[in-house]
């Protein structure tokens, strides 16, 4: 009977060295050692499948780019000195030669787009098809940009990522350029635009249109600050009727409608003109509009890098009026006029060709168009913090002098630029071409 149960009894009470009635059992337990027994079929696959995610991916990208002559991003790196820059450099090379990026990030993107309202780092995906521009949402939504510890935070961020060092006050930029064009009878109106997501949120966050266009918190001291200083601030918000978001801004697009960019050029035109400093008005109207329809997929569409034959966007058809001076030409630009417009893409769009919006319909041919008067314009799209005027300055200093004859100028740029844009100072003082101060 004995030796019969032996057998029996024997596994359940001998100890197997690791196992669980074994003392070092516990211990690796809360060591957090676990082991795992892989059968030696399943581990040659999973190491084969790392390799192969390893090592096809470059081979297959440097047997693209052989096959198609191009220069390949990891020979050039050994072509030369290495150096933080060059690594970073190698880094956006790989980035943007990608093949395997290149085809599966579009197809991903419009997959998490069209079914989860999934935006990227530059755009976000509202109700009905509405995109919208991150920074200027964080702009309207985050802290104060007078704040002086987000300002240092700014600053110290961009020397941490080994870029050039910033200024994030804009402040002293405005009154130092307001200064300057003082000292030569001129005028500065400062146009800051609102952001999209200010003027036409609703589809963003779905509670109806507000009463009040939201707005950075530290956006009416910042006005309030530079009209006391004598800076003319024109804020399209004010006496700006209520109306629907389409009417207000491109669906698609970070920019605002022909609608009410004409609105903002009629109210500017009044603006300036009751400033007194302009001459006489010519009693012939120089300019007439003529309607056509332009359309396109809007320019936060190309943010989002879909695929090129995607139809889940599509173009979006707006009506605008080009602007013809007295011989039925497109309006151009007169480097004579008594006011320069600086502006950046909020000036471009419906003038400049390349934007895909129509030409000779933007907001400086309608100011022309509402004053009855010739209009200068310096305008680059993005980085209107300092831009334009960097732009204006080195015309100033190569013996191009812009500023005559100039008694207004209007400095458009968009609103979060407040909050995002560099205002480095411009040396304005640099004596002007033909003696002027």
């Amino acid at each position: 009977m004995e030796s019969s149960l032996a057998p029996v009894l024997a596994p359940e009470h001998v100890a197997v060295a690791g196992g669980p009635t074994d003392p070092s059992h516990d211990e690796q337990l809360r060591r957090g050692i676990i082991f795992t027994d892989v059968r030696r079929l399943v581990a040659w696959l999973l190491c084969a499948l790392f390799l192969s995610a390893i090592y096809g991916v470059p081979l297959s990208q440097a047997y693209l780019e052989r096959r198609a002559g191009d220069d390949s991003p990891l020979l050039d790196l050994f072509r030369r000195k290495p150096s933080v820059e060059n690594l970073r450099q190698f880094e956006k090379d790989i980035e943007q030669a990608s093949y395997a990026k290149a085809f599966t990030q579009p197809r991903l993107q419009l997959l998490l787009t069209r079914f989860g309202r999934v935006g990227n780092k530059l755009a976000l995906v509202g109700r009905g098809g509405w995109l919208y521009y991150r920074p200027g949402v964080q702009h309207v939504g985050g802290p104060g940009f007078l704040n002086r510890d987000v300002q240092r935070s700014r600053e110290k961020d961009t020397l941490d990522a080994g870029e050039p060092a910033i200024v994030a006050d804009p402040r002293p930029a405005i009154i130092a350029f307001q200064q300057a064009l003082a000292q030569r009878g001129i005028r500065l109106v400062l146009l800051p635009m609102p952001d999209k997501s200010a003027l036409a949120g609703a589809p963003l966050h779905g509670r109806g249109v507000p009463a009040v266009a939201p707005q950075n918190p530290d956006f009416p001291g910042f006005i309030r600050e530079l009209r006391s200083r004598g800076v003319a601030v024109l804020d399209v918000r004010e006496g700006l009727p209520t109306a629907p978001p389409e009417a207000l801004f491109l669906v698609q697009d970070t920019h605002w409608t022909p609608r009410l960019m004409e609105h903002t050029a009629r109210v500017l035109a009044s603006y300036v003109s009751g400033l007194g400093v302009l001459s006489a008005r010519p009693e012939v109207a120089p300019f007439h509009a003529v309607e056509q329809t332009v359309a396109r997929v809007g320019d936060i569409v190309d943010m989002l890098k879909l695929p090129d034959e995607q139809t889940f966007f599509l173009p979006q058809s707006v009506r605008v009026h080009e602007v013809r001076d007295a011989d039925d030409a497109p309006w151009e630009p007169d480097p004579k006029a008594e006011l320069l417009l600086l502006g950046d893409s909020f000036t471009n769009i419906f003038s400049l060709e390349g934007m895909g919006w129509g030409n000779a319909s933007g907001l400086a041919p309608q100011l022309a168009r509402a004053l009855g008067r010739p209009v200068d314009v310096i305008a680059q799209n993005d980085s209107g913090a300092f831009a334009t005027r960097q732009t204006l300055a080195r015309e100033l200093a190569a013996g191009e002098d812009r500023l005559q004859g100039k008694r207004v100028v209007v400095w458009e740029f968009a609103s979060r630029e407040l909050s995002v844009g560099d205002w480095k100072a411009i040396d304005w003082n640099a004596p002007a071409p033909g003696g002027a101060k």
